[in-house]
């Protein structure tokens, strides 16, 4: 997982980005606030678990969560922090 944050003690400490913010994906947040971004665990490529199909090549639940997980990653891994906020 990657260092998102950093921390400083005493008079003035707190938290603070690890890296400038057009360097933090949405993606990369997600991850490490949620887990895995596939909404099931038979399409995730960090959690992966068999499903209970007869042959999961031919699924066509599994092809559609699929296609929901790559558009979902394609968007977060291509928004960063910094294009957030401009927003």
């Amino acid at each position: 997982m990657p260092v998102l944050l950093q921390s400083k003690m005493g008079f003035g400490g707190g938290y603070y980005l690890a890296r400038p913010a057009a360097e933090i994906t949405m993606g990369q947040i997600v991850r490490v606030l949620d887990g895995p971004l596939a909404p099931i665990r038979c399409v995730s490529q960090m959690a992966y678990e068999p499903c209970d199909c007869p042959d999961e090549q031919t699924c066509g639940l599994r092809m559609v969560m699929g296609d929901v997980r790559n558009a979902i990653a394609s968007i977060l891994d291509n928004t960063s922090l910094a294009d957030v906020v401009a927003r």
